[in-house]
Protein backbone atom coordinates (compact mmCIF):
# COMPACT_ATOMS: atom_id res chain seq x y z
CA UNK A 1 0.00 0.00 0.00
CA UNK A 2 0.76 3.66 -0.44
CA UNK A 3 -0.01 6.12 1.42
CA UNK A 4 -0.22 9.76 -0.60
CA UNK A 5 -0.45 12.51 1.83
CA UNK A 6 -0.10 16.46 0.71
CA UNK A 7 0.15 17.60 5.25
CA UNK A 8 -2.45 19.41 7.45
CA UNK A 9 -2.23 22.86 5.85
CA UNK A 10 -3.71 22.98 2.22
CA UNK A 11 -4.73 20.71 -0.55
CA UNK A 12 -2.04 19.80 -3.53
CA UNK A 13 -4.14 19.25 -6.21
CA UNK A 14 -1.71 18.20 -8.90
CA UNK A 15 0.12 15.70 -6.60
CA UNK A 16 -3.19 13.91 -5.83
CA UNK A 17 -4.14 14.26 -9.33
CA UNK A 18 -0.72 12.75 -10.69
CA UNK A 19 -1.16 9.81 -8.08
CA UNK A 20 -5.16 9.30 -9.00
CA UNK A 21 -3.61 8.51 -12.35
CA UNK A 22 -0.62 6.68 -11.27
CA UNK A 23 -3.32 4.44 -9.69
CA UNK A 24 -5.55 3.87 -12.73
CA UNK A 25 -1.95 2.47 -14.44
CA UNK A 26 -1.57 0.23 -11.43
CA UNK A 27 -4.79 -1.21 -10.19
CA UNK A 28 -2.89 -3.94 -8.54
CA UNK A 29 -1.25 -1.17 -5.98
CA UNK A 30 -3.54 0.14 -3.23
CA UNK A 31 -3.50 3.87 -2.47
CA UNK A 32 -4.38 5.96 0.12
CA UNK A 33 -4.84 9.63 0.46
CA UNK A 34 -5.09 12.04 2.56
CA UNK A 35 -6.20 15.02 0.10
CA UNK A 36 -6.21 18.19 2.84
CA UNK A 37 -8.83 21.03 1.81
CA UNK A 38 -7.95 19.95 -2.00
CA UNK A 39 -10.46 20.56 -4.56
CA UNK A 40 -9.81 17.48 -6.60
CA UNK A 41 -11.39 14.21 -5.60
CA UNK A 42 -9.56 10.95 -6.82
CA UNK A 43 -11.20 8.57 -8.23
CA UNK A 44 -8.85 5.34 -8.49
CA UNK A 45 -8.05 5.38 -5.12
CA UNK A 46 -9.20 5.80 -1.02
CA UNK A 47 -9.12 8.56 0.24
CA UNK A 48 -10.07 11.19 3.00
CA UNK A 49 -9.45 14.79 3.62
CA UNK A 50 -7.62 14.02 6.72
CA UNK A 51 -7.05 11.25 9.00
CA UNK A 52 -6.75 11.32 12.97
CA UNK A 53 -3.60 10.96 14.58
CA UNK A 54 -4.04 7.32 15.56
CA UNK A 55 -5.02 6.40 12.04
CA UNK A 56 -2.20 8.52 9.98
CA UNK A 57 0.03 5.87 12.78
CA UNK A 58 -1.66 2.99 11.59
CA UNK A 59 -1.79 3.83 7.52
CA UNK A 60 1.97 4.88 7.95
CA UNK A 61 2.58 1.74 9.52
CA UNK A 62 1.22 -0.55 6.95
CA UNK A 63 2.39 1.56 4.42
CA UNK A 64 5.13 -0.19 1.57
CA UNK A 65 6.12 3.62 0.91
CA UNK A 66 5.04 7.47 1.84
CA UNK A 67 4.51 9.86 -1.62
CA UNK A 68 3.88 13.35 -0.11
CA UNK A 69 4.48 17.32 -0.22
CA UNK A 70 8.28 18.22 0.00
CA UNK A 71 7.31 19.35 3.74
CA UNK A 72 9.54 18.63 6.75
CA UNK A 73 7.10 17.36 8.53
CA UNK A 74 6.45 14.38 5.90
CA UNK A 75 10.06 13.58 5.79
CA UNK A 76 10.37 13.31 9.91
CA UNK A 77 7.31 10.98 9.76
CA UNK A 78 9.26 8.77 6.95
CA UNK A 79 12.65 8.89 8.81
CA UNK A 80 11.04 8.05 12.13
CA UNK A 81 9.36 5.07 10.28
CA UNK A 82 11.70 3.72 8.02
CA UNK A 83 9.60 4.34 5.03
CA UNK A 84 11.30 5.69 1.39
CA UNK A 85 9.18 8.46 0.74
CA UNK A 86 8.77 10.25 -2.70
CA UNK A 87 8.27 14.13 -1.97
CA UNK A 88 7.25 16.34 -4.61
CA UNK A 89 7.04 20.25 -4.11
CA UNK A 90 4.76 22.57 -4.34
CA UNK A 91 5.15 25.59 -6.59
CA UNK A 92 4.42 29.08 -5.71
CA UNK A 93 3.76 30.07 -9.88
CA UNK A 94 1.20 27.31 -9.69
CA UNK A 95 -0.70 28.90 -6.53
CA UNK A 96 0.05 25.98 -4.55
CA UNK A 97 1.79 28.13 -2.14
CA UNK A 98 2.90 31.22 -1.14
CA UNK A 99 6.96 30.66 -1.42
CA UNK A 100 9.20 28.12 -3.41
CA UNK A 101 10.49 26.99 -0.23
CA UNK A 102 9.77 23.29 -1.05
CA UNK A 103 11.40 23.35 -3.96
CA UNK A 104 14.54 24.03 -1.86
CA UNK A 105 13.96 21.89 0.77
CA UNK A 106 13.80 19.21 -1.97
CA UNK A 107 17.56 20.66 -3.30
CA UNK A 108 18.40 19.43 0.20
CA UNK A 109 16.32 16.13 1.08
CA UNK A 110 17.06 15.11 -2.28
CA UNK A 111 20.91 13.71 -1.33
CA UNK A 112 19.29 11.97 2.41
CA UNK A 113 19.07 7.86 1.87
CA UNK A 114 15.28 6.97 1.73
CA UNK A 115 14.26 10.52 -0.32
CA UNK A 116 13.19 9.82 -3.65
CA UNK A 117 12.85 12.82 -5.27
CA UNK A 118 9.96 14.30 -8.13
CA UNK A 119 10.24 17.82 -9.37
CA UNK A 120 8.05 17.41 -11.40
CA UNK A 121 4.35 15.15 -12.16
CA UNK A 122 6.51 13.31 -15.07
CA UNK A 123 9.60 12.34 -12.38
CA UNK A 124 6.68 10.90 -9.84
CA UNK A 125 6.41 7.15 -11.66
CA UNK A 126 10.59 6.75 -11.22
CA UNK A 127 10.87 8.16 -8.38
CA UNK A 128 7.79 5.93 -7.03
CA UNK A 129 9.36 2.71 -8.95
CA UNK A 130 12.94 3.27 -7.00
CA UNK A 131 10.98 4.01 -3.92
CA UNK A 132 9.44 0.65 -4.23
CA UNK A 133 13.05 -1.06 -4.46
CA UNK A 134 14.80 0.61 -1.90
CA UNK A 135 15.96 -2.53 0.23
CA UNK A 136 17.02 -0.40 3.35
CA UNK A 137 16.64 2.68 4.75
CA UNK A 138 18.49 4.36 7.24
CA UNK A 139 18.63 3.01 10.89
CA UNK A 140 20.12 5.68 13.06
CA UNK A 141 17.92 8.37 12.18
CA UNK A 142 17.84 10.34 15.31
CA UNK A 143 14.54 12.46 16.71
CA UNK A 144 16.78 15.04 18.90
CA UNK A 145 19.43 16.85 17.95
CA UNK A 146 22.74 15.73 18.93
CA UNK A 147 23.93 16.59 23.09
CA UNK A 148 26.87 18.83 22.25
CA UNK A 149 24.93 20.98 19.75
CA UNK A 150 21.94 21.82 22.18
CA UNK A 151 24.77 23.07 24.88
CA UNK A 152 26.29 25.07 22.37
CA UNK A 153 22.98 26.39 21.13
CA UNK A 154 21.87 27.11 24.77
CA UNK A 155 25.12 28.58 25.51
CA UNK A 156 25.24 31.18 22.68
CA UNK A 157 21.28 32.03 23.79
CA UNK A 158 22.09 32.18 27.52
CA UNK A 159 25.73 34.50 27.77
Amino acid sequence: MILVTVGQMMGFNRLIHAMDDWGRKHPDVKLIAQIGDGTYKPTAMNWMEMLTLSEFKATVAAAEIIVAHAGMGSFFVSMETGKPIVMMPRHAALGEHTTDHQIHTLQWLRKKPGVFAADEVDDLPGAIERARAATSMPSNFERLAPVDFVNRLRRAIVE
